[in-house]
C-alpha cells in the first residue's frame, strides 16, 4: 500500500426482489399481468404461466414488462428471513413456449435453482400436457405400450390402470426425442382433418425445441389446433382464433431443499415435534390448482395439477 491509494471493498447487492418486501425497489405499483400461483415456499414455486405471455424478455428489451420473470416479484412471497442464499429476484428454471399455457417451475434460491436445472436436465421432472389436435389421430400397434413400459421409460403414469400408449421415438435436430401419448376423446369439429378433433395426453421425455408439436404435427400427422407453424395452413388457418391448445397441467419433482441433508434434518424435527412435514408445506391457500406433498422411499417429491383453460371444455 503506497501514499494516495484507495482501499475498498466489494461487495454483493443483498437486496431481494419483492413486491412489500423490506428492500422492494420495484418502481411499478402494478403487475402487468395476473400470474396464479399454484405453489411456493421459502425455496421454490410453481405458477400458472397464461398463454400469449414469454418466460423470459429479449436481451434488447424486447416484451419490457410483459414476461413471467418481470411479474414474479409482484406474485411470490419473499423467502423468510434466514434462508439460505436467497436469489435476489426469483427466476423460472426452465422455458414454456409463447402460446403454451400452464405450470412453470421457479427458484427462489440458488441452491434450489442448481438442484432443480439438475432434476430437468437429467429428466427426472416428471411433466404432463394435455392437448386437442387436428385429425382423427392412429394408434399404430407397432408404437403402442402398456403403462408399465411407459414407467419404465420414466414418465408419470398417475395410477395403476393397465392403459395402452403411444411413444414417438424420433430424433429432432440429431438429438434424441421421444413422446408418449394417448388420445382421451374425440367429436366432430368442422375445418379440422377428417372433420374430428381429438383430446390426447402428452407425456415427454425429452424437452426439445417444440418437440411436442412436431411430434403430433410430423409423426402423427395430427397437428395442435391453433399451432400457426406446424398445422400446414389451409383449413386449419380457420381453427387459430382461439390460439394454441396445448397446456402444461401437471408436474412432479423433487423438493429442492428438503431432500438435501440439512433439509432432511428439518423434515425429521418437525416429525419429532408432532408437525406433519407435508402438511406444514401445504399451509398455505394457494390460488389455483391442486398440490400434493409424498414422501417416497426417503424422497419428498411436490405434485402440482391445474385445470385445463376454459377453451378447452368450450368444445
Amino acid at each position: 500500500v503506497y501514499p494516495g491509494d484507495v482501499i475498498a471493498i466489494q461487495t454483493r447487492m443483498t437486496g431481494v426482489k419483492y413486491i412489500n418486501s423490506p428492500s422492494d425497489d420495484t418502481h411499478h405499483s402494478s403487475a402487468p399481468f395476473h400470474l396464479p400461483v399454484v405453489y411456493q415456499d421459502d425455496y421454490f414455486a410453481i405458477v400458472n404461466k397464461p398463454e400469449g405471455v414469454v418466460v423470459f424478455g429479449h436481451k434488447n428489451g424486447g416484451y419490457g414488462r410483459n414476461t413471467v420473470k418481470s411479474t414474479l416479484p409482484y406474485a411470490l412471497d419473499p423467502p423468510k428471513v434466514g434462508t439460505f442464499s436467497v436469489m435476489r429476484r426469483a427466476s423460472p428454471v426452465h422455458r414454456l413456449d409463447r402460446a403454451t399455457s400452464g405450470l412453470l417451475v421457479v427458484a427462489k434460491t440458488k441452491p434450489a435453482m442448481q438442484e432443480l436445472s439438475r432434476q430437468f436436465k437429467e429428466r427426472r421432472v416428471k411433466k404432463t400436457y394435455t392437448a386437442i389436435v387436428s385429425g382423427k389421430i392412429q394408434e399404430p400397434s407397432e408404437t403402442s405400450i402398456t403403462s408399465k413400459q411407459a414407467q419404465e421409460l420414466g414418465v408419470c403414469i398417475e395410477n395403476s390402470e393397465e392403459a395402452l400408449w403411444q411413444i414417438i421415438d424420433d430424433d429432432l435436430e440429431n438429438q434424441s426425442a421421444v413422446t408418449i401419448w394417448r388420445p382421451l376423446k374425440q367429436w366432430p369439429l368442422e375445418h379440422a382433418w377428417n372433420n374430428t378433433a381429438t383430446m390426447v395426453e402428452l407425456k415427454p421425455k425429452t424437452g426439445r425445441y417444440h418437440q411436442l408439436r412436431r411430434h403430433m404435427a410430423w409423426n402423427s400427422e395430427c397437428p395442435i389446433l391453433g399451432d400457426k407453424k406446424y398445422d400446414g395452413g389451409g383449413n386449419a388457418k380457420l381453427l387459430r382464433e382461439n390460439g394454441l391448445f396445448l397446456c402444461s397441467n401437471k408436474v412432479t419433482l423433487e423438493h429442492p431443499y428438503f431432500n438435501t441433508a440439512n433439509g432432511r434434518k428439518e423434515w425429521v424435527e418437525m416429525k419429532n415435534k408432532g408437525i406433519d412435514p407435508t402438511e406444514f408445506l401445504l399451509r398455505n391457500n394457494f390460488e389455483d390448482g391442486k398440490v400434493r406433498v409424498s414422501e417416497e422411499n426417503g424422497v419428498v417429491y411436490i405434485h402440482a395439477e391445474i385445470n385445463l383453460p376454459d377453451k378447452f371444455y368450450d368444445f
